[in-house]
């Protein structure tokens, strides 16, 4: 009886130990990058929805005076260390009345933006709205692909 107790011992310590080879493949999961949300506002100016990529203060301020242009005030650019960081603008298009938000999913060679379901028009009634998310994250040479 000894004898098969220390056999079934010794089986589940080895069944145990031999779990251990699923947790390697999480790491061939695509990792994930925090983006940090900088800016949200309603109105950009953009009547088409689309993804701009900022690495530099001539486009960011490029950017805001195409924002700015009917603001009085117009809003302030934010600062941003371009040798460290970059911003990815979603500009949501006159069609949609919510924010979106963005996931980006990072590859051997690219990084991918995902982005979530934002609110369409559905009344006439409606502001007339274009709203645009501005997000802050790691500089990187990696090709951005939007989905």
């Amino acid at each position: 009886m000894l004898r098969y107790s220390i056999y079934i011992i010794l089986f589940c310590f080895l069944l145990a130990n031999s779990c251990k080879s699923g947790s390697a493949s999480n790491n061939l999961q695509p990792d994930r990058i925090e983006m940090e949300l900088i800016v949200a506002e309603n109105y950009s100016g953009f009547e088409e929805e689309q993804f701009i990529v900022i690495k530099n203060q001539e486009a960011l301020l490029s950017f805001y005076g195409k924002v700015n242009r009917t603001r009085k005030p117009g809003l302030t650019p934010p600062d941003i260390d371009f040798s460290k960081e970059m911003l990815l603008v979603w500009c949501g298009g006159a069609k949609v009345t919510g924010h979106s938000k963005l996931e980006l999913i990072s590859t051997d060679e690219n990084l991918v933006v995902n982005k979530m379901a934002a609110e369409s028009k559905k009344n006439k009634d409606d502001a007339i709205v274009s709203p645009f998310t501005i997000y802050k994250l790691p500089l990187t040479s990696k090709k951005l692909v939007f989905q």
